[in-house]
């Protein structure tokens, strides 16, 4: 029952995702509570997002089977990522700004949007 989960390149992504979601939140967690009365929270959202994609890049090129070019793979997966932020840049002052959440509780809210978002353009362009 489960081998076919084990060979399901979607479970490989949502594992990877979650992985790659529980580094950006640490990241981004880490730099709140050690430097966020200092720092705007969408800077650390940067610092994080980029820092995400570096360490994750190997993974999901594992999952993807790509064989092409590292670097052109990694800056297309980083515009990819992009579009992650793109959602927090948004989200996040909405969330925290105007529905007044603390910042941690509304960027765990947005975490979970980003990969049912980036799935397809990762399968389809960042590992073509």
């Amino acid at each position: 029952m489960l081998r076919p989960l084990l060979n399901d390149r979607r479970a490989h992504y949502v594992l990877a995702g979650s992985s790659g979601a529980v580094v950006y939140y640490g990241l981004f967690s880490a730099g709140w509570l050690i430097a966020g009365h200092r720092t705007p929270y969408l800077l650390l959202a940067v610092l994080a997002n980029a820092a995400t994609a570096v360490l994750t890049y190997p993974v999901y090129r594992r999952i993807f089977g790509a064989t092409g070019s590292w670097p052109g793979g990694l800056i297309r997966f980083y515009l990819v990522s992009l579009g992650s932020l793109a959602c927090t840049l948004f989200g996040l002052p909405l969330l925290v700004e105007a529905a007044g959440l603390p910042v941690l509780p509304a960027q765990a809210l947005i975490i979970v949007v980003a990969p049912l978002i980036t799935y397809q353009l990762h399968r389809g362009w960042s590992f073509r």
